[in-house]
């Protein structure tokens, strides 16, 4: 993986370091609306990780005796620099946005995959960068699809990077499957911080261990502990 950009790591917190598994649909919206209005509290950090999968175009040939294979793609290849710009908007425009009119501090952890890397890949840059942040939970949201990208009606699997991250780290882990935010937030005098009347779905737990990686990096709930 090749990294754009994330902040410097050297200056001690005050608070804790929340690290968000995100990319940008709706489910991981919600997962960083659920930390922001559950989990945050004045001091704390969001770092935001996110795996940028971006392909070189290639044509399927399907040959007459049933060999398939892929070749490159004639068209011009894709402009990275445009699509790093489009995806950090998007992911201010849907995330961090947000997180800057509550005053919440938060640092953009952007990699950028080109080689098709699996979830065990891909966790291994989200457990990197917990590492470097000491990271006090690992937040990701659930994705409802079966193994076969069918619809998962028992809400049994969770995606195949939540699932692997459940397993193989020994932080503290929310895996969201949905959440709505408050309407009225208020200051929690306890806390310091802002807390509200939302609510996820039940969720799973986590365990741990470690993985092995291939992306590029571009800088920058079940509950289990």
């Amino acid at each position: 993986m090749q990294s754009y950009g994330g902040a410097p790591l050297g200056s001690p917190p005050t608070g804790r370091n929340i690290l968000l598994a995100i990319d940008t649909t709706d489910a991981s919206v919600s997962a960083a609306q659920w930390a922001m209005h559950e989990f945050y509290r004045k001091g704390d950090t969001f770092h935001l990780v996110h795996v940028a999968r971006i392909l070189a175009p290639q044509l399927t040939i399907h040959h007459q005796y049933h060999a398939t294979y892929d070749v490159p793609d004639p068209k011009p290849p894709i402009d990275e620099r445009a699509f790093l710009e489009r995806l950090k908007e998007d992911i201010r425009e849907k995330i961090t946005r947000p997180m800057d009119s509550l005053n919440m501090p938060h640092n953009l952890h952007l990699f950028l995959d080109t080689d098709n890397a699996p979830a065990s890949a891909v966790c291994t840059t989200i457990f990197k960068v917990a590492e470097q942040v000491d990271a006090a939970i690992l937040v990701v949201a659930a994705h409802g699809k079966g193994h076969e990208g069918g619809r998962d009606p028992w809400g049994a699997y969770l995606g195949s990077v939540a699932d692997y991250i459940m397993n193989n780290t020994k932080r503290p882990v929310m895996v969201v499957r949905s959440y709505i935010p408050p309407l009225v937030l208020h200051m929690s005098r306890s806390a310091g911080g802002l807390t509200g009347g939302g609510a996820a779905s039940p969720g799973s737990t986590a365990g741990g261990g470690g993985g092995g990686s291939s992306s590029k990096s571009l800088g920058g709930a079940s509950a289990s502990g």
